[in-house]
């Protein structure tokens, strides 16, 4: 290995392994856990929890989120030496997404609605109430409004990714979206939430667990256990296998489930092995 600073040399596969396994930014997933209290307000106005997951997969843009320390400097500890000291985390004060808007207006009734509730228009008064000029209003609870929210950065293989939990998130700001009779684009709605922290988790995705085969019930579990070769093979242990997993499985014209009564030592240990052959 060479000293720190050196020249490294690489192989072409090896530049290969390396740069053609970048992160992309255009894959990753925005998901809301809307407070009970805004979810029933929202339901009131036609917004449903499907329309909610539709709405999640309509956002077209997002912001990994950014954070810094708060230094203060420290002098004359060393001779000609200025230190800063870090005392506190500041994170981004907002996240800003974007999303595409469908033809039943949906995003925009769902981040209205939300700040509807928050500010008290259709919840504490009602909106023929905001309609005169003269109205009070009256804020609701911050914890009936507040939830928190999830970003999820992840690729095509969904080997790792990134998670990011928004800490008592909620919708402050919605950007005007304008409209002409020029040539017709996609229409968008940004929106920008307020959240206290966030907590990123790398995290790797499981395997995905074998689909069961109707052919053959249990067998997937069965698989998926480690058995000793000794107790599988045991004329015992498969007769429990057989009548557990497998009542109705028939060898030379013997129901499982009478196993013992149908059959001598002798014949159970050769189906034992035709059995363990059948399920490999």
């Amino acid at each position: 290995m060479g000293a720190p600073g050196s020249p490294s040399y690489y192989s072409l596969s090896d530049l290969k392994t390396k740069f053609l396994n970048i992160a992309q930014t255009s894959i990753y997933h925005v998901r809301f856990e809307v407070p009970p209290a805004v979810s029933s307000f929202i339901s009131q106005r036609g917004v449903t929890r499907e329309n909610v997951s539709d709405i999640e997969l309509l956002c077209s843009d997002a912001t990994l989120p950014g954070t810094s320390l708060a230094t203060h400097e420290a002098t004359n500890d060393y001779h000609g030496v200025t230190e800063k000291m870090a005392y506190r985390r500041i994170y981004d004060e907002t996240l800003d997404l974007s999303f595409y808007v469908d033809r039943n207006y949906d995003a925009i009734e769902f981040f209205d609605s939300w700040i509807d509730y928050a500010s008290g228009l259709g919840s504490t008064f009602s909106r023929s109430d905001y309609q005169e000029a003269d109205t009070p209003y009256r804020m609701n609870y911050p914890s009936k409004y507040k939830c928190n929210m999830y970003l999820v950065k992840y690729e095509k293989d969904i080997g790792s990714y990134l998670e990011y939990t928004f800490v008592k998130a909620f919708p402050i700001t919605v950007t005007s979206t304008p409209v002409t009779y020029q040539q017709s684009e996609l229409l968008k709605y940004d929106v920008s939430f307020s959240y206290i922290r966030y907590v990123r988790e790398r995290k790797f995705a499981s395997s995905p667990r074998p689909k069961e085969d109707p052919r053959a019930p249990g067998a997937v579990e069965l698989n998926s256990k480690s058995f000793n070769s000794k107790s599988f093979f045991d004329p015992s242990s498969v007769e429990k296998i057989i009548n557990t997993r497998f009542p109705e499985y028939y060898n030379n014209g013997i129901d499982g489930r009478n196993f013992n009564q149908q059959q001598g030592p002798g014949d159970r240990l050769q189906d034992a092995t035709n059995f363990s052959r059948d399920i490999a």
